[in-house]
């Protein structure tokens, strides 16, 4: 997958009158700052359940109104994001798109294919589903920033049926905040973030868990940054790991069998097939060069 291939980067991006952020947490808190920062709208308005944490959104300068009514909020806006938890983004779409029927909706969600398909069967929706490889263990608009976007991947997972012009439109959005973007199927996007961003946070938990707390004092960069992602919210991420439970189980699976290499070699001595191991886990993290990840 090239993020740069078929990409709409040489379109211009249009300043919008509002855009509506349904969820003013880490990613719509700084959705909204990297808005107001490259000025693309006149007015970004933040949709929440708590008008005392849309307050504190505005004085951090991630919007410029908040409301706690759904469609009172979104009425009039050009665009609609949605950055709630996984299990409420559908809900949060059809109730938006009800109000203003004329704008184009996306969200931010880490799982697609059920999403997609569950939306898909509203044909006159104009939703096309996103997911920016961005983000922090960290949660809440106060760590937003509106940088984050930079340089940093966003899936966007048309339907078959989704006009090819929504998905440009899509794409052109979140490159105007600074993103790269690739258009991708929704299992697809699946089947790859199960791998590169799901397992490891699976990964970071059970190696954080199976440290003896005693020694974690002691431990430096090396258990630190493996960890990092560890910190993030338990109720979201088991969100996350069950809608996609599937293709993480499948990853998993994958993980283990080369984790029990790893067991085989050390408890035969096997000082050759744990070189060839380290071997294969170091070709694989150079192959990804000297560029930032995406989280």
């Amino acid at each position: 997958m090239d993020p740069t291939a078929d990409t709409p980067s040489d379109f211009p991006s249009p300043p919008w009158d509002r855009v509506a952020i349904i969820g003013v947490g880490l990613l719509g808190g700084s959705l909204g700052l990297a808005l107001k920062a490259r000025r693309l709208c006149r007015q970004v308005v933040g949709i929440g359940r708590n008008m005392q944490r849309l307050e504190e959104a505005i004085g951090q300068g991630a919007i410029d109104i908040g409301s706690t009514d759904l469609p009172s909020g979104v009425a009039g806006c050009q665009w609609v994001v949605v950055c709630t938890p996984i299990q409420q983004i559908a809900a949060h779409v059809l109730e938006a798109a009800k109000a203003a029927p004329h704008a184009m909706i996306t969200d931010v969600g880490s799982t697609k294919e059920s999403l997609v398909r569950q939306l898909a069967s509203f044909p006159d929706l104009r939703f096309v589903g996103s997911h920016p490889m961005a983000g922090s263990e960290k949660s809440g608009c106060q760590h937003g920033s509106a940088q984050l976007f930079d340089r940093r991947l966003v899936f966007v997972t048309p339907s078959p049926a989704t006009p090819k012009t929504w998905t440009v439109e899509v794409r052109k959005f979140w490159e105007s905040v600074g993103a790269q973007s690739i258009a991708i199927d929704p299992d697809q996007h699946d089947l790859c973030v199960a791998q590169v961003s799901h397992l490891p946070h699976l990964i970071a938990s059970a190696l954080a868990t199976s440290t003896d707390p005693h020694w974690i004092p002691m431990a430096a960069s090396g258990w630190s940054s493996t960890t990092r992602v560890a910190a993030g919210d338990p109720a979201l991420w088991t969100q996350i790991l069950m809608e996609n439970r599937t293709p993480v189980l499948q990853a998993t699976r994958k993980f283990a069998t080369i984790l029990q290499a790893w067991v085989d070699a050390l408890e035969s001595g096997d000082g050759e097939k744990i070189e060839q191991l380290l071997e294969a886990g170091k070709q694989s993290r150079d192959a990804l060069g000297n560029r930032h990840p995406s989280s």
